[in-house]
């Protein structure tokens, strides 16, 4: 397992994606599995970027990746307000794009690259992990 602690701003993804680039390397990951990883990562860190901190505050964002029973794992622990991204609905995607709501569809996407997505509140904490099946 590694892991990053990165503050809640853009300028500190570069840093999550060069230690997940090279994770992959070290364990043989397939680009495409990194690929996918990459996605959700900055579009869940981005949501945590912009939404979970009523303050203008830094805070800490904790990620680890590792591997286990053939799944890349990356989980992400951040001191955030408290936000289920599963308990929202997946958008309609048939609906015209003038006619859908605003919102949802980045975590629809990360649903649909990973193979499963788990979230936990424990006290003042935000635990999501990000699960991707390897098939080495």
């Amino acid at each position: 397992m590694v892991e990053i602690a990165i503050v809640n701003r853009g300028s500190e993804f570069a840093r999550v994606v060069a230690l997940l680039d090279q994770f992959g390397k070290d364990h043989h990951l397939a680009p495409e599995i990194i690929a996918d990883m990459h996605v959700a990562l900055d579009e869940v860190l981005t949501n945590i970027t912009k939404y979970a901190y009523t303050d203008n505050a830094e805070h800490e964002i904790h990620i680890r990746f590792r591997v286990l029973d053939n799944v890349l794992e990356a989980m992400i622990e951040d001191d955030g307000k408290p936000f289920n991204p599963l308990t929202i609905p997946p958008p309609d995607t048939s609906a015209p794009l003038r006619d859908r709501s605003v919102g949802g569809v980045g975590i629809y996407f990360v649903a649909r690259l990973m193979d499963d997505v788990a979230y936990e509140r424990q006290g003042d904490t935000n635990y999501l992990i990000l699960s991707k099946k390897i098939n080495n």
